[in-house]
């Protein structure tokens, strides 16, 4: 009876190991690694920018005009490196995108995707609001905003780089590497060119993304 009775809790023990539930442990959500620098010579000293050194940060942003279709709706994509410990802002303008608004305000995956890759007119020029081409934004660290100006007569150059897609739980990606050379100016609408101001930029290489 004593062998009957322990071969009894044997096996129910046994069973009750056998109901146990596993713990699923889930697969570690997938990050895009998304690199952010910047550096270049700007009025001849090197400046440069990494990113979470001195409060930078990346930011994405857009200009969108969204019509109603048949009419096609534009987007001009913006890649930013900005601070929270000071003024400094370069920032990139990428434009423009043509798509039909009945995709819920923003192109498809694949045309974002094609766009950087096959879509924008080689080379890349400079261009006043980014029409059909690229703008530099620049504020140094009294607050002034610089931009480029397509009618520059000063040498200037601009090549886009590395693109490479990237997507994660947050939303989808186009990185790049951007590297120019051009002079930015203030207070152009002032009228008076002896209010504009000029910067220069030179070896500049800028590694950042967009988003859809």
């Amino acid at each position: 009876m004593k062998y009957i009775n322990t071969l009894s809790i044997i096996l129910g023990v046994a069973f009750l190991s056998s109901c146990t539930k596993h713990e699923v442990i889930p697969a570690p959500e997938y990050e895009a690694k998304l690199p952010v620098s910047f550096n270049g010579d700007i009025q001849g000293a090197n400046y440069e920018i990494i990113k979470d050194i001195k409060g930078f940060f990346h930011e994405t942003s857009q200009a969108q005009e969204i019509l109603p279709t048949p009419q096609p709706s534009t987007i001009t994509y913006y890649s930013s490196l900005k601070s929270t410990e000071k003024a400094d802002i370069v920032q990139i303008r990428l434009g423009k995108l043509l798509f039909s608004s009945n995709n819920n305000g923003r192109p498809s995956k694949d045309v974002f995707n094609e766009f950087f890759k096959t879509g924008i007119t080689q080379p890349i020029t400079f261009k006043t609001d980014a029409e059909d081409g690229v703008e530099i934004f620049f504020q140094d660290e009294q607050g002034i905003s610089y931009f480029s100006d397509e009618n520059s007569g000063l040498p200037q150059d601009f090549e886009l780089t590395n693109l490479d897609e990237d997507e994660d739980d947050e939303g989808e990606y186009m990185k790049f590497v951007a590297r120019f050379n051009v002079s930015l100016y203030s207070n152009l609408d002032a009228g008076d060119p002896l209010l504009v101001d000029t910067i220069n930029i030179q070896n500049a290489v800028y590694e950042g993304y967009f988003q859809r």
